[in-house]
Order: structure tokens, then sequence, then C-alpha cells
């Protein structure tokens, strides 16, 4: 299961890096224009991007890698200059008389004058270097082009994708004379690099997720992102690794200096137009140009500061949401209440989706505007949903209704739930339970309270001794209401029902000995109680073996439940993580990624809630598969964001699996800290992840030394008393007895061998097989039945016992194979990369019989004559087989033969 080699010094893999001063994702960008400024082809490069794309960082890198080669001479575009001819080239025609200023030929003699002056004190040729070109009036475009045709200088010029160039500059590329690099967004992984090398390694992936998604890939844009989350505390380092503890907000100072800059260049109506867009987003096309007129709108659609969305109703938004914030903080309340009343007149009376509804109720409290009950409470289970506590608090506490108040202080309560403040949230609750004067108030918060109670560890059985308050509650409301008795009751008796199925399923607490977990009981009353149930026996299945048939349950079971449950928001990634756990126990590695990408795809303040659990998860499938320094490394990265919110109670699994990493590469300092994490955080709510958490730490402790009875206490975990059939657990304790040297082990698992699913348990017992026969040919084969598993721990441990084997028979070529074949396993392990597969992959069935018997001999250290003499063939039988051998084998002699070197 994991890798026992602890004493090799683990390496870490190596981290692509750009060159000296280029920034990170611009190196190929640099490489093309050094070589088109140089080379003979081109006059020109032209650098387009988006504005804080990262042009002029670009330039300057491009400047210093041509600093020996080139004179450079900076010219920069400005604005206010634009309708200026020749404005920008003031300072180089200062001795032009006035009466010249705007001939073409003067100015150009001029200008050309004032170059050949450095050119010659430099004695390099000169390169014109042109920032914001986009801003240059058409004059001075018309002279650069004029030096850079002629040949007297080339140029480096950087503008924005739009308006872009000047006619003139732009015709060089036209032309052909001009190299044109379009620069992109940095991409996810550019953007996790780029955070790396601006704070550190230890960046949790979420956050590189979250902060590019906001970003939209944008340097600027990004590096304002992290300086006003440093600043506000939004993000911080908690034991070296870096996260974010809540929803990023973008009305920093960083920021909001950039959106003023950017304001600073649009005209008044413009201004007003973003100001509106920013207010009430996603706004109506119709209802901006009302208030502004089209010219305005259509300009900032040009210029992509705002986009549109597909028709049949096309509606207009920011085109980077960070600039919403900081736009709203630059707006004053009176102005914003201005805005509001000039704009709800064009507006509908009810937004059309749910984040315009979040957007107008929003507007209206920063407004002091009055808003209606129900839309309030509309707005704060929305923002609440999409992990925006703040606003949902805010909403729900302006409710007023005594009714509706039950409603808003469950939301509140969820609120405290996302945040894994279970105490605040059941206090919260508790006082509105079994409560209400009708059966849709006396139901609402119910399945949130018995969620968390089952959070704060309370046993299904206490809990649903407590929930028998809501059958009472019920039944004293039927009788208040003898006309809607049986609604009432039915109701109740529904909910009583579905929160059973719901903390046993939380629990993973099933009727021992059934065979289906409601084989006896009555049909489920609802969908959700039937998802819950499926779940249930999804985790019984997982407990016996049956990984296969346990994925496919609770597939069934993310079918059954759907969408749209408000008060269990958090059901899709509860029936995740156990569609997760079964297929990480089967050893579907391929499934286990698709399903963790596809909640990682998640919005960002979901990826805080969940993110943890997301990188736990990845972490236990790198120590399956002997990976365990780099298991330890992205778990110890979990467990930071599992410290700040862990909806799935998975702290004490990923400190037991970690403690286990740690102990397993020897990292004693580490695997205490874990090891106390541990013991101080409240079990798993899952049975089936309680045991298994169990195991970890006894393997841990077994690798640490002087633990003697850890065999024992694993094999005793793998068979609970009073228990049916947990072939499933047995696996998991016999796996770690395997990995501890535990050779009796292998017995048992042939036992279960026909029971289990899964690739994972078929490499596992094909290693157990191997270790009853004891041959090397069988450990061999059980060697590639674990790399094809990517179990690179057991396939290390298969491939030395074949050795061995080899070894006791005197085969050495087999021997040294096998050890190349170990070597292999381990260098996978550790993520460097080994040799190449396909040259090394079974490199001894690439030759005949006879061909591996010369090659035998030939590697200990045999000359020709002496193995035609052993073999009684002729010396030019000998050298035709070893020549064809070197062709299969990809090597040029004898001493490229596998184990030759350095013997």
């Amino acid at each position: 299961m994991i890798s026992l080699d602890s004493s090799r010094k683990r390496r870490a893999a190596p981290r692509p890096a750009a060159a000296a001063g280029v920034p990170i994702g611009r190196t190929e960008e640099a490489r093309l224009a050094v070589e088109s400024v140089l080379g003979p082809d081109h006059v020109a490069v032209l650098l387009f991007g988006d504005s804080g794309i990262g042009k002029s960082t670009l330039v300057e890198a491009v400047v210093a890698e041509l600093q020996h080669a080139v004179t450079p001479v900076r010219i920069h575009g400005s604005a206010s200059l634009a309708n200026v001819p020749y404005g920008v080239l003031g300072p180089f025609i200062v001795g032009l008389p006035v009466q010249e200023a705007t001939s073409q030929l003067a100015v150009l003699r001029t200008f050309w004058s004032r170059l050949e002056e450095e050119r010659r004190v430099s004695q390099k040729p000169l390169l014109l270097v042109v920032d914001d070109a986009h801003d240059l009036d058409e004059s001075t475009a018309g002279i650069l082009v004029e030096l850079a045709a002629a040949g007297w200088a080339k140029m480096l010029v950087a503008a924005q994708t739009r308006p872009g160039l000047p006619e003139p500059l732009l015709q060089l590329w036209f032309e052909g004379i001009a190299k044109r690099l379009d620069l992109r967004p940095l991409t996810r992984e550019q953007t996790s690099h780029l955070l790396e090398a601006t704070l550190g390694p230890q960046v949790l992936p979420s956050v590189a997720e979250i902060l590019w998604e906001a970003s939209a890939g944008n340097p600027l844009l990004l590096s304002g992102l992290i300086a006003d989350a440093k600043a506000d505390g939004t993000l911080l380092q908690r034991n070296g690794v870096w996260l974010l503890v809540r929803p990023l907000k973008s009305h920093g100072d960083r920021l909001t200096d950039v959106v003023r800059r950017q304001l600073l260049r649009r005209s008044p109506a413009e201004r007003q137009a973003l100001n509106l867009i920013a207010l009430a987003e996603p706004v109506t096309r119709d209802a901006i140009e009302s208030a502004v007129g089209e010219d305005p709108v259509a300009a900032l659609i040009e210029h992509e500061l705002i986009r549109v969305t597909p028709a049949p109703y096309p509606q207009l938004r920011l085109w980077h949401s960070t600039y919403g914030d900081a736009l709203r903080n630059l707006i004053s309340p009176a102005r914003s209440l201005q805005l509001r009343q000039s704009l709800l007149r064009l507006m509908d009376s009810e937004p059309t989706s749910a984040e315009g509804l979040l957007r107008q109720v929003s507007w209206s409290m920063d407004c002091g505007v009055e808003v209606e009950d129900r839309q309030l409470l509309r707005a704060a289970a929305l923002a609440s949903r999409l992990y925006e506590d703040e606003l949902a608090r805010r909403a729900a506490a302006l409710v007023k209704d005594p009714e509706l108040q039950v409603a808003a202080r469950a939301v509140t309560a969820r609120t405290y739930f996302n945040t894994s403040d279970y105490a605040a949230a059941r206090d919260i609750l508790e006082v509105d339970f079994a409560q209400g004067q009708s059966v849709a108030v006396l139901l609402t918060g119910t399945l949130m309270w018995a969620a968390v109670h089952a959070a704060l560890g309370h046993s299904p059985a206490d809990i649903m001794d407590r929930a028998r308050a809501l059958l009472a509650a019920g039944e004293r409301l039927a009788r208040a209401n003898p006309d809607d008795a049986e609604q009432i009751l039915g109701a109740t008796r529904e909910r009583y029902a579905t929160m059973h199925a719901m903390v046993y399923a939380l629990a993973g607490e099933y009727r021992q000995g059934a065979d289906t977990d409601a084989a006896d009981e009555a049909a489920p009353a609802n969908t959700l109680e039937s998802a819950f149930r499926l779940a249930l026996a999804s985790e019984r299945l997982l407990v016996q073996g049956k990984a296969v048939q346990s994925f496919a349950v609770i597939s069934e079971a993310l079918e059954t439940a759907g969408t749209g449950v408000d008060e269990l928001y958090f059901l899709a990634e509860f029936l995740v993580a156990r569609a997760v756990a079964a297929v990480v126990h089967g050893g579907d590695w391929a499934a286990a990624e698709k399903l963790l990408a596809g909640l990682a795809a998640g919005q960002g303040p979901n990826l805080i809630s969940f993110g943890g659990g997301v990188h736990a998860a990845h972490g236990i499938i790198l120590l399956y598969q002997g990976k365990a320094s780099q298991a330890l490394t992205t778990l110890s990265v979990a467990l930071e964001s599992l410290r700040l919110t862990d909806p799935q109670q998975l702290f004490a699994l990923t400190a037991s699996m970690a403690f286990a990493a740690a102990a397993d590469v020897g990292a004693t300092d580490k695997a205490a800290a874990f090891l106390a994490d541990y013991e101080a955080a409240p079990r798993p709510v899952s049975r089936y992840l309680r045991v298994l958490s169990q195991m970890a730490v006894t393997y841990g402790k077994a690798r640490l030394g002087n633990y003697p009875g850890a065999v024992t206490e694993l094999r005793a975990l793998g068979r609970p008393p009073g228990d049916g059939s947990t072939a499933g657990l047995e696996l998991d304790s016999l796996a770690f007895c395997l990995s501890l040297g535990d050779r009796d082990a292998a017995t048992r698992l042939l036992e279960l061998r026909p029971g289990l699913e899964g690739p994972r348990p078929a490499a596992i017992c094909h290693y157990a097989a191997a270790i009853s026969s004891d041959r090397a040919t069988d450990h061999l084969e059980a060697g590639k039945s674990c790399e094809a598993a990517e179990l690179w721990g057991f396939a290390a441990l298969a491939y030395d016992a074949a050795a061995d084997g080899y070894r006791g028979t005197g085969d050495t070529l087999r021997e040294r194979m096998a050890m190349a074949q170990r070597k292999r396993c381990l260098e996978r392990a550790d993520g460097v990369a080994g040799q190449d597969e396909e040259a090394e992959d079974d490199a001894l069935g690439l030759l005949t019989r006879r061909e591996r018997d010369i090659v035998a001999l030939a590697v200990r250290g045999l000359g020709d004559r002496q193995i035609a003499a052993e073999l009684q063939v002729s010396v030019r039988t000998v050298e035709g087989h070893l020549y064809r051998s070197y062709a299969k084998l990809n090597i040029k002699g004898r001493d490229q033969l596998p184990g030759t070197a350095g013997s």
C-alpha cells in the first residue's frame, strides 16, 4: 500500500521555471520577440494584449535581454496627447522652430538627428521601444514607420488589443515585416506558478483556482487581488500554507486604484454606464441605453469593459466581474440612491435571475431602501447557498414577519454551518425546533438541525430520540387543526423518516445482517429519503468490499436526489464524497479524478468550504499508490484548509493519513504533530472512514517503530465484532499489514479475493498470491499487475521479491532486470521520471531464449569466446545474438546491459 523504502532521500518533482527576468507564462513570447528583433526578417515586434496583461513587463524583459546588442530609445503613448501631432516626440524635437513643428520632414530630420547622436555614442543599433502605442497620434506613428521601413531602427511596440494600433504601424504587420504577438491570459497552471513565485510553494490548490477565476488570468488583477486579500486578512498563511479564510472581496486599495485609473480614461456617459451596470448587473441593454444612450454602451463593449449575454434576452455585465465591488465602492450612498431611482423605472419590477435578485436586494440595503420580507428571505437563502454569508445574514436580519423570521433564522444558522461553526448553528436552530403554528414553519430547519447535531458528534440514536419532539409537536398541531390533521401528521412523520435516513446515512450505520438496507421497510416517502437510503446501502457495500457495486448505488443516489434541495445544500457534496470513497477503495483513479474535478469546478466560495476535502482525497490516492512523500505534502495542505471549514467532517481522517505518510517517510516531528491533530479532533462521522482513520494511525505508529501489536490491532479493525461481511475493511487492514511486512496477511487476502471488486484489490491479491507461491516468476507478474493498477509501493515490493528469487537460482540477468523494474517503481513513487517505459517495460520478453542465455553470460562478465565455449556455439553466433539483443534493448554495447554499469 505504501512504499517502505523510507531511508532513501525523497526528491520533489521539478517545477518549470521562466527565464531570468521574463514574467511567468511569457517565456515563448519573449524568445520570439528577441529573435525577431535580432533577425533579418522583421523591422518591428508588435505586442498586443488587454490592459494589465503584462505587456510593459514583457517589454522590459525583452529590452533587458537585448541590452548588449541594441540601444533602446523609449517613447510612451499618452491619451492626453493622442490628438496632438508629434506630441509624444516633444522631448526629442525641442530645438525645432515652432513654424516647422507640423512639418513631417522637419520633425523626421530633427528626430533622426537626435537618434543618431545616441547611436554614435553607443555604437549599437537603435531599438525604438514604444509602450501604450494605442495612444499614439497618426503623425507620430507615420514617423516611426518611416524610420523602421528605411532600416534606420527597429521597433518593439506594445499596445492594447482594443482600440489597437494606429493604421501606419498596423500596416507593417499587413506587409509581413512586423512580428505580431498576442498575449493571452495566464492559464490555471501559470497562475499557480506565479502564486508560488509570489507567496511560496505552499499555496492551497483551491486558492490558485479561485484567484485564477477571479482575475481571469490577468496578471495586474491577480496582483491586486493578492495584495488586497493579504491586507484585509482574507488570504493568510497558516503553518506555512497560504489559504483563503472567506470569499474574495474586490474593493481593496490596489484594485480600486486600478479601476479608478480605468475610469479616468472614459467619458462621463461611459462612466455613468459602468456605474449603473456595476450596481444592477445583470441588467438589460435597453435599460442602460435608455439611461445613457447607445454610443457609450457600444464604446464600452468595443473596449471589452462590458459584455453582452446571448439572445433572446441580452443583458449587460462587466467584462471582469472583479471590477464590480471596486466600482460599487467608489460610488457614494447618495449617488447610488440617485442612480437607483433613475434606473428602476427602466427595469423590470422583478429580477429575472437569481444573481439579479441578489444585486437588487444588496443595492437596496446599501441605499437604505426598504425591501419586502419575502424578497429578503429569498435573497438570504440564495446568498447562503452561494456562501455569501455576510449578505445572507444582513438580509435575514431585516425580515420582520414573525413566521418568516423562523426561516430567516434557519438561513442564518446555515451560514454558520458553512464555516463549520456548528455550535452557533445549533444554538439558533434549537430555539425554533418543534415549534410553530403551521406545518410549514414546524418543519423549517429540521433537516439542518439534524445535520448540525451529527456534525457535533451525536449518535444517530441520540439525534432521533431528540427528534421525537417533532412528532409530538405534529400531534399537538393536528389536534389544534382537526381538518388538516391527516396532512399535518403525514408531513411530520415523513420528515422524521427523512431525518432518520439522513443521520444514519451520515454515520454509515445500518442494520447488521440485512442484504439490503431497507429490504423490510416501507418504501421511501420522498426522493430525499430514497437518496439517503441508497447512500447507506452504498456504504454497506463498500464495507463488504463491493467497490464497483457501491459506486453504482451511490451514482443512483446522486440521480435520485436531483437538485434544488434548499435546506440540504451540501447533499451533492455528501453523496459525491461517498462516491469518491468507493472508487478510491476500488482503485479506479480515473473515476476518482473525474469526480474530484467536478467538485473543484464549483464556484470560488464553494471551493473554500469543500476544497479541503478535495485535496484530502487527492492525498489519500497518492498514499494508496505508494507516493508517500507527495501524499504528505498534499495532506498537510488539505489539513490547513479543513481547520478552517470542514462540512464533511474529514479532518480526523486527513490527519490520520498525514500521520501515516509522515511516518512512512520518516518525518517524525511532522508525524507527532499530525497524531496530536488526530487525537484532538472529533472522529469522522462515517463509520467506514472512522475505522479507516484508526487503521492509518495504527500503521503509522508501527512504521515509527516500537509498536509490536500493530498487526493484531489492524486485523481486529478489519473484522469488527458482531458485524457481517466486512471484506472491504479487511482489505484495507490487510493491505496495511502487507506494507508492514506481514506475509501471513496473504492467506486471508486470498480467502477474500473472490468477493472483492476493483483494480486495487485485484492487484493487492495478485501480490498476496505471489507471496503464497513464493516463485520469482509469480512475483514478477504480480509486480506488473501492481504497476498496471498504479500501486507503485506494492509493485516495488513484488519486484524486490522477484529479484531475490532469481538471485537464489543464479539467474543474474532476470535478477538485475527485476531490480531495474523495482527502481523504476520507486522513482514513480517519488514523482521522479524514470527511464522510458516503452524501452524498459518487460525488456526480458523482447529477447529469444537463446539471446537471454547469451546476455545472461555476458552480464556475468564472460567474453564472446567463453560464451561460445559454454553454450557450444560459434563465436560468430554469439556476436550475432549479442548484436540483435543490443538493438532490441536499445543499447549500444555490452557495457550498457542491465546491471553491468558499475559492477
